[in-house]
């Protein structure tokens, strides 16, 4: 028999992580190719093809997920100071979101993704 500490959790309940730049001013983009140079990656092809992907690009896909892949363990591992792990509910989640919406880093997130176009 089954007590109440071993329950399962509620959808409500359970978390998610959300890995994120500790400093709003860092950049993904920036971090993303640094690792590409290290991997002897070719930055301009992987934002350019980003920038480009429509539909179900097969052959691109994987190897840009994979180099995404292996992006974010470069940078957990290279530059752990620069990242901050958070467990969140769908709740929490999404009043972040909505709060993030109303407020001024909607503009920054905004700028911070067009700073990719420039490979494009």
């Amino acid at each position: 028999m089954a007590d109440a500490s071993s329950a399962p959790e509620s959808r409500e309940d359970r978390t998610h992580l959300h890995v994120r730049l500790s400093d709003g001013r860092s950049s993904i983009y920036d971090l993303i190719t640094e690792y590409l140079q290290e991997a002897g990656k070719a930055p301009d092809w992987y934002w350019r093809t980003a920038g480009r992907l429509e539909g179900s690009e097969a052959e691109n896909l994987e190897e840009l997920l994979s180099s995404a892949f292996e992006a974010g363990a470069f940078i957990a591992h290279e530059h752990p100071e620069d990242l901050k792990f958070d467990w969140l509910t769908e709740e929490q989640c999404e009043r972040e979101r909505r709060t993030e919406e109303r407020s001024d880093q909607r503009e920054d997130a905004r700028k911070e993704r067009s700073s990719m176009s420039h490979y494009a």
